[in-house]
């Protein structure tokens, strides 16, 4: 019995040992995420203690999860009170207005707040539509959270995409000139666009989603980017946030960052919604590989700092919706084409294309990536 005990005991070690071993390329990063580390949601708000204005590194635009945080983040007593607003690459310049006036409505029945809904997802751009499931999500979220707010706390959004008001728009020229400036300058207008209505901040502080590059405070690859003109602008008041996405190879094809060890190390210490600053952590000195350029730059030299909210596997593409194109509508579609020199498409298949809802995870679309990841889970 003794002999059995000490085989025992010697098994345990050496698959302790085994399982330390296995995750040797992993270590640095799960020791540090072992530490105490607030919540994605805290550390977003957290951040307004140190800054005015806190820019999110959106995901690829059709991920939803990631409007599930916004929402919550918006929601928050601390944000409705200390921030107040909100400010998204998505959205068309000239309908804000009428868009907080409808987000301050709450007389409204739930068939009134659909229409709106519909109405402003309509018109979010231009004749190619936004097919993407998350702008009407996001205004119907709003609302909601408005319509339990006394009005004086009630948050605004604004929509930063130098956009046409489709209703007035006869124009052929005014139309093309609005597009090639918004294509040629984007990133400028973006940023102009954001300082114009921070200016009448009555808080001082903003919470601004910026998608991918755009979110940079630095530019890159000869590529000027919103986030860099923000923090010219308003320099140490601004931060900014990557949240666990996606990379792109110099071939262009999606893959994980870091060859999927970041992601490895989170699933492997069972952290699934949590955000720390980069300076000084494994994650912020590892080279940047979010885009697919030779730099010896850091994520730290990109970032303020990270979050990371749910898995990557779990992570949630939503495209189209019920109903988007009806007759009307598909008339009114096939107008914009037309005054943008365009051959319009036929009503059947613009139906076909954006009233069908689709749902898909990040596993079923990214398989290679999952795989990468689960390489070093289960090394």
């Amino acid at each position: 019995m003794k002999h059995f005990y000490i085989t025992l005991l010697f098994a345990l070690v050496a698959c302790n040992a085994y399982t330390q071993n296995s995750n040797l390329h992993i270590e640095a990063y799960t020791t540090f995420l072992q530490g105490e580390h607030p919540s994605a949601k805290d550390y977003i708000l957290e951040l307004f203690a140190r800054y005015d204005i806190v820019i999110l590194c959106e995901r690829d635009h059709r991920e939803m999860t990631q409007y599930e945080l916004i929402l919550d983040i918006l929601a928050d007593k601390r944000f409705i009170k200390e921030v107040g607003a909100a400010y998204f690459e998505i959205g068309n310049t000239e309908y804000n207005d009428s868009i907080n006036a409808f987000l301050h409505n709450a007389t409204l029945t739930p068939d009134e707040v659909k229409q709106n809904v519909l109405h402003f997802h309509r018109n979010i751009y231009g004749a190619g539509l936004w097919e993407k499931s998350n702008y009407s999500y996001l205004l119907q979220g709003v609302h909601d959270i408005n319509s339990r707010l006394a009005p004086k706390d009630m948050i605004e959004i604004y929509g930063l995409e130098k956009g046409v008001n489709w209703g007035k728009a006869t124009e052929h020229d005014i139309i093309r000139r609005n597009i090639c400036t918004n294509a040629i300058h984007r990133d400028a207008i973006l940023a102009e666009n954001f300082c114009n209505y921070h200016h009448y901040s009555t808080t001082g502080k903003a919470l601004v989603i910026l998608n991918y590059r755009h979110a940079f405070t630095r530019d890159i690859a000869n590529r000027d980017n919103a986030g860099r003109h923000i923090k010219d602008r308003y320099g140490n008041r601004v931060a900014n946030v990557f949240l666990n996405s996606f990379a792109l190879s110099p071939r262009g094809e999606f893959t994980a960052i870091k060859n999927g060890m970041w992601d490895a190390a989170f699933i492997t210490t069972h952290k699934t919604d949590i955000g720390f600053d980069l300076t000084d952590t494994p994650f912020g000195e590892d080279n940047f590989d979010f885009i697919p350029i030779a730099t010896p730059l850091r994520y730290c030299d990109f970032f303020t700092g990270m979050v990371y909210y749910t898995p990557f596997a779990q992570l949630r593409i939503t495209t189209g919706l019920p109903n988007f194109v009806d007759d009307n509508f598909a008339r009114e579609v096939q107008r914009r084409y037309t005054l943008e020199g365009n051959i319009a498409p036929d009503a059947e298949i613009l139906k076909e294309q954006y009233n069908t809802v689709t749902e898909r995870t990040y596993s079923e679309e990214f398989p290679q990536i999952c795989d990468s990841i689960n390489r070093w889970v289960n090394e």
